[in-house]
């Protein structure tokens, strides 16, 4: 009663209160200050920005070592997370505690999880110590992965033509795969280990697994840019043979038909003129020297349709000497093709028709009317829909659409998987 009685007074000693233990907490060597100070740093780098400094960086990275040496991955694995966030600890420190993030998640069986680690430590430390090493538990999880895929090749190995993607319900309680597209997540880890590591043990893998995947699939376009990129980039790997195989057929397949743009069939024939001059595994094997030679058969005859059906528009449309020009150019530069005589036989009847003064469809309206009415609403009779012509896609292929291995004695038929060394 008596100090409140007087509130002057009890404001001078709550004054006098603060301003001690404000003394305390500053004197110096207080332990209790230090610690307080390392609280409210530690406090405001979790709550505002994630660089600070930590004196005891080292020594949590002991402590989690020692954790992991125990077993006791998960317990690591924040340890070593939280040094490998703070961005004020040394480079190669903050890159150690990443690299053993990640190899806490691999010990501990969380592969997914684990491949984002390592792929996050490859993009921030592109030419670290570890990469070469992140790149290895990458491709060995990745390989791990691709073996629903095997098994689903062997499954299905009767099937012919494209291969198409069948769900499957995941198991949730399975931390080595992924919960969805376990096949999209080993095609992607496979690709960023070629694109940090392109000169790896495991690069030339990769990419051939990339392309091989989405071959399978029906992705042509897809499969021939990661088999060109192989040809270009790994001259000297073993898989060369078999991706320039499949590129051709990748790339011949990948126009869509003679109605598209033709400059896929141009690389696809350059690319069988360069195997059959510098790749003896392919031109040494009487098999595979027959299937190039169909190969090439088949690309030029997809050209002399496109050319065929470019004859036909000028003839439909009105332009006979546009036709003509056309026809005798598929007569001349595809005379192996079936195309060159039908090519000849509509240019003779075109020349024929020109000199008996019968009208065109460029000259009578009626007859422009009738063709216009046929190319919307009918069926234009090309090549491709008489039984002189001969059905170029069928064999545009190397061989089946179903994925082959090539190039290497010993692997047996053409439906089995590629063996990778």
């Amino acid at each position: 009663m008596g100090i409140m009685a007087d509130p002057a007074r009890w404001n001078v000693r709550r004054r006098v209160i603060v301003v001690l233990a404000a003394m305390a907490l500053l004197a110096p060597g207080c332990k209790s200050w230090q610690s307080f100070k390392q609280r409210n740093a530690e406090l405001r780098a979790k709550l505002f920005d994630s660089p600070f400094d930590d004196p005891k960086a080292q020594e949590k990275f002991a402590s989690a070592q020692q954790l992991y040496d125990e077993g006791k991955f998960d317990k690591a694995r924040e340890i070593f997370r939280g040094v490998a966030d703070n961005q004020s600890n040394p480079t190669d420190l903050a890159e150690r505690a990443r690299f053993m993030q990640a190899e806490s998640r691999y010990q501990a069986g969380q592969f997914p999880e684990a491949v984002d680690t390592y792929h996050k430590l490859l993009m921030d430390f592109p030419t670290g110590a570890h990469r070469r090493e992140c790149c290895q538990r990458m491709y060995s999880i990745a390989d791990y992965w691709l073996n629903d895929f095997r098994d689903e090749l062997e499954r299905r190995k009767d099937e012919k033509g494209v291969l198409r993607w069948k769900p499957s319900w995941p198991n949730p309680f399975d931390r080595t795969r992924p919960s969805i597209d376990q096949e999209g997540r080993a095609v992607e880890a496979l690709n960023n280990i070629w694109v940090q590591d392109m000169t790896g043990p495991n690069a030339d893998k990769a990419i051939f697994w990339c392309g091989y995947i989405n071959f399978v699939r029906g992705n042509f376009q897809e499969a021939d840019h990661f088999f060109s990129q192989m040809v270009e980039l790994h001259k000297e790997s073993p898989l060369r043979p078999q991706a320039m195989a499949y590129a051709i057929q990748a790339k011949n397949n990948a126009t869509g038909g003679a109605a598209y743009d033709s400059r896929k069939c141009a690389e696809a024939l350059q690319l069988v003129y360069v195997a059959e001059a510098s790749v003896p595994e392919l031109t040494q094997d009487p098999e595979m020297a027959a299937k190039l030679t169909r190969a090439k058969y088949a690309i030029r005859a997809q050209q002399a349709e496109k050319d065929f059906i470019t004859a036909e528009y000028y003839q439909r449309t009105g332009h006979p000497g546009s036709a003509v020009f056309y026809y005798e150019l598929v007569r001349r530069r595809y005379a192996a093709t079936k195309y060159a005589t039908i090519a000849e036989e509509r240019k003779q009847n075109l020349i024929a028709a020109m000199k008996e003064g019968k009208p065109l469809p460029g000259n009578d309206p009626l007859a422009v009317v009738q063709a216009k009415w046929k190319e919307v609403f009918g069926k234009p009779e090309t090549a491709t829909n008489t039984e002189e012509a001969e059905p170029a896609r069928n064999d545009s292929r190397i061989g089946p659409v179903r994925p082959v291995s090539v190039g290497v004695p010993g692997n047996g038929p053409f439906q089995q998987t590629p063996n990778l060394p």
